[in-house]
């Protein structure tokens, strides 16, 4: 029988078997992305061919402008979480305590009883 930190090792080399081949695969993917990016500016909206110089550089002002993208991305979200946890301040943590104090109201069988009204 192997031991508790046999067997974490050994899920430690699967999981990072599976990162090394997942991160083969994304290479892959992104090398085929650009190449594919570099091939549509090869040649312009006006159907002159463009050179290698400028291919290269619309594709990293393209790739500058995704990571502006993503930044602004990420910030916004980060200020969306923000404003929502000032908003809802205590969140789920005070519903949970009201509901269980509904809960205790509603188990005491001293509490007064209404008759139902039915219509």
């Amino acid at each position: 029988m192997t031991s508790r930190s046999q067997k974490f090792e050994v899920f430690q080399k699967s999981i990072l078997e599976q990162l090394i081949q997942m991160n083969t695969k994304l290479d892959k993917v992104c090398a085929l992305l650009v190449s594919n990016q570099l091939l549509q500016e090869c040649i312009s909206p006006e159907g002159e061919i463009r050179s290698a110089q400028d291919c290269a550089e619309i594709v990293s002002e393209s790739f500058c402008a995704g990571m502006c993208l993503n930044e602004e991305l990420s910030d916004r979200s980060k200020e969306f979480d923000y404003q929502k946890s000032e908003f809802f301040i205590g969140g789920e943590e005070d519903n949970e305590a009201e509901d269980s104090e509904d809960d205790d109201e509603d188990d005491d069988s001293t509490a007064a009883r209404f008759p139902a009204m039915k219509f």
